[in-house]
């Protein structure tokens, strides 16, 4: 019967710690964040310390007894060492009671901070795909819509091609769909962590593309006045003799 009461007492001092698992779990945080490894303890505990912290590569940060800062019932460990992107484990053991008990937890670092929830997954995969019909949408007419005007088989030109313009907006446009897609995409990738390599290649992909938008808006800008201008001068010349050579003759 003593064996049985003496278990049953060991037992619950197991529980006072064991259970405070679920009050162990952190929140996702940010890479690189300093971060505070908590565990709770009865009122019967005398210490808790940190015995380890387990990189997501399974690697060792600490390992030895670390002594946690007692705040009442709770106990907490600042570790800043969270640059590598996972989940990390730590383990705690704790004196209550002179009885010895441990508990294991862990804890996510994101490149953002947080995790998607299925709600706002689905949610950027349909801006993911919207904005990918929009590219090709735009894409279409970039490519397929001509740019010159055409000439007449004598060399010279009747009319004017005001496709063009259509064209060199399709161009921008298209261009500004594909960063907001490349935009999505990276934001769905560092939410999670099993996708790292991909959202550092998309990163990369992303940042350089548009390091270049400035310029390209630029440059179609340019091209579009240039061309304005140019039609201009094409147009009277059509107007006042029905036609116009690009070799500047009139016949």
């Amino acid at each position: 019967m003593k064996k049985i009461l003496l278990t049953l007492i060991i037992g619950m001092f197991l529980i006072s710690l064991v259970s405070a698992g679920a009050d162990c779990s952190i929140p996702t945080i940010k890479q690189g964040d300093i971060i505070e490894l908590t565990q709770t303890c009865d009122d019967n505990c005398t210490e808790v310390n940190l015995t380890k912290v387990m990189f997501p590569n399974q690697s060792i940060s600490l390992l030895g007894q670390f002594p946690m800062t007692a705040n009442g019932t709770n106990y907490n460990f600042t570790f800043s060492n969270t640059n590598a992107l996972g989940t990390y484990f730590y383990s705690v053991t704790g004196i209550s009671n002179s009885f010895p008990l441990s508990q294991s937890c862990s804890f996510k670092v994101t490149q953002t901070g947080f995790l998607l929830e299925t709600s706002e997954s689905l949610l950027y995969i349909i801006i993911l795909i919207a904005t990918f019909i929009l590219f090709l949408g735009f894409l279409y007419p970039a490519i397929s819509l001509p740019y010159s005007n055409k000439i007449n088989k004598d060399g010279s030109i009747t009319r004017i091609n005001k496709a063009k313009y259509l064209k060199l907006l399709s161009i921008w446009f298209s261009y500004g769909f594909f960063m907001w897609f490349l935009q999505t995409l990276n934001a769905i990738s560092v939410s999670y962590i099993t996708l790292t390599y991909l959202s550092n290649f998309i990163t990369n992909i992303f940042t350089y593309i548009q390091g270049f938008s400035v310029g390209i808006t630029f440059l179609i800008l340019i091209i579009i006045f240039v061309e304005i201008w140019k039609d201009i001068i094409l147009s009277k010349t059509i107007k006042r003799y029905g036609k116009v050579f690009l070799d500047g003759r009139l016949k």
